[in-house]
């Protein structure tokens, strides 16, 4: 059984400190409200914070009114007909009021000059970039510490989310093993995507879809789940480091007869169905050794400068003298909860914002779009949450009580056999996604996945694991048959999503939902 330390009341719980977790405590710092933010690591975390990459970039709205309408039909575009028209206008209404909040969380975001078209973008507009992980951090905590209002705990993490009528009523939180009851009536999830599910993946190992999986256990839904974008890692020389996609149009070997293929190729980094250039990201299928031209170097673009500027310093890499192999690597996640245009989930009191959630992103996603819509769906989260607190609502201690009890007894209940430690069972998963849940994929091997994450989870003791990772596991098990599951039920290939067995695309199609656990 699980022993409950203490208990925190806090109007607002914020689980994550990526950017739009830190947004969110901040501005409901400004609104007076009573704020616990929590974070997995330390402050500052997160792929907001991840240091394999360069920079990151925002796509905003140019001032030219007619950008409104030509960025929509970027988004449209590559969303196939997967994405939410809704959150595209306000996206599209509010991007370029929201880049100065940026400063607002210790970061100082700067105007890129050369107007290039962001990832998978036909038309040039205003992208601001991002850097200097470890200064905006400093920055990040001596603007939080300044808020009597808000708590913040490091290495915590949120275990369970308590829901009583489809309302948020509280939450267990773990922290230096001591499980800890939060009263509280609405939480913000703010805990990323899912890429470290996979062996090969260039996201944090600790950003595995916990917070989806909290969310659909409490109630909420999960849409496009299948679509999870890929791309380009370096296995050689250096293992997991970010590929600049823009290089690919300076490749010397394998160039295929048909060059053009590898230009357009240069002009977007995640795997996409939609383009011919796929059939290369299907020719890398687990590596693919390149070999560069010299003109590489001499390319004045700020683009290109900025990145092999910081392969150089940061990685040591040289593309032209180096050994250069690649593969696809997990990336970001254009699936999610299922949120309204103020980040609101289908349960009352609880929030999705970041990759977490599945905001503006379709079949795929525009470069820049990810950070921006953390930006505009945080702060329009933070308005309507302080809407919501100001309804009064009374809890019984009675309901925390019998919630937890009864989750315990049903984790409890069968408990399985001892045959893997947590460790094994998280590298376990990882192999498993990177076999069955990679970019190909077919109804034979994705049934074989499921029958190993199946075997995994009935040989893994959580009794014995639970003070260590037995949540985590838990929850990453979910997760990974959730997005086999998904992958397995879109008999077609689109956007990030390509069926080898089925290599076409649908004329008429809807995004999937996932309201329980299967």
């Amino acid at each position: 059984m699980i022993n409950i330390s203490k208990t925190i009341v806090k109007e607002v719980l914020v689980v994550g400190s990526g950017i739009g977790g830190l947004l969110t405590s901040k501005k409901l710092g400004d609104k007076k409200r009573e704020v616990l933010l929590i974070t997995k690591g330390t402050l500052g975390g997160g792929a907001s914070f991840f240091p394999l990459k360069g920079t990151l970039g925002i796509q905003t709205t140019d001032d030219d009114k007619k950008d409104e309408v030509l960025f929509k039909e970027d988004i449209s575009k590559i969303g196939n007909k997967m994405d939410n028209p809704e959150m595209v206008e306000t996206y599209i209404k509010e991007s370029k009021e929201v880049i100065s909040l940026l400063n607002e969380i210790g970061f100082t975001p700067w105007l890129r000059k050369d107007r290039r078209p962001a990832c998978f973008a036909k038309y040039p507009r205003n992208i601001y970039l991002i850097k200097d992980w470890e200064n905006s951090k400093k920055n990040a905590k001596e603007i939080l510490k300044k808020y009597k209002n808000l708590e913040i705990l490091e290495k915590t993490e949120i275990i369970k989310i308590l829901v009583n009528k489809n309302k948020v009523i509280g939450a267990i939180i773990k922290c230096n093993k001591e499980f800890i009851l939060v009263k509280t009536s609405v939480i913000v999830l703010a805990t990323g995507g899912i890429g470290g599910l996979y062996k090969n993946t260039l996201y944090p190992k600790d950003i595995m879809g916990i917070g989806h999986s909290l969310a659909l256990d409490a109630g909420a839904s999960l849409i496009n789940m299948e679509f999870i974008q890929f791309i380009p890692g370096f296995l050689k020389p250096k293992y997991n480091v970010l590929f600049g996609e823009h290089t690919f149009k300076y490749v010397l070997e394998p160039c295929d007869e048909n060059k053009k293929l590898w230009i357009e190729r240069s002009a977007y980094a995640p795997f996409s169905f939609d383009f011919p250039s796929h059939k290369i990201d299907l020719q890398m299928g687990k590596g693919m050794y390149l070999k560069f031209h010299e003109d590489l170097y001499k390319d004045e673009g700020e683009f290109y400068k900025v990145y092999l500027s910081w392969l150089k310093d940061s990685q040591n890499i040289n593309m032209c003298k180096d050994e250069i192999k690649i593969a696809p690597f997990a990336h970001s996640s254009n699936g999610g909860i299922k949120i309204n245009i103020n980040g609101k989930s289908e349960v009352d009191g609880l929030y999705g914002i970041g990759e977490v959630a599945s905001g503006i992103e379709g079949a795929n996603r525009l470069g820049g779009n990810s950070v921006g819509g953390a930006l505009v769906f945080g702060r329009r989260a933070v308005l309507d949450i302080n809407n919501y607190l100001n309804q009064k609502m009374e809890i019984s201690d009675f309901i925390y009580k019998k919630e937890i009890n009864t989750w315990i007894n049903s984790l409890f209940k069968e408990d399985q056999n001892n045959l893997y430690t947590s460790k094994e069972v998280l590298l376990e998963i990882g192999n498993i996604l990177n076999e069955h849940g990679l970019i190909m994929r077919n109804e034979d091997s994705l049934n074989l996945g499921l029958k190993k994450l199946q075997k995994l989870e009935n040989n893994y003791p959580l009794k014995e694991n639970i003070l260590e990772q037995g949540f985590d596991v838990i929850y990453s098990l979910k997760m990974a048959k959730i997005l086999l599951q998904a992958m397995k039920k879109r008999r077609e290939s689109r956007g990030a999503h390509y069926r080898s067995d089925y290599p076409y695309t649908l004329k008429e199609s809807s995004s999937e939902k996932i309201s329980k656990y299967t």
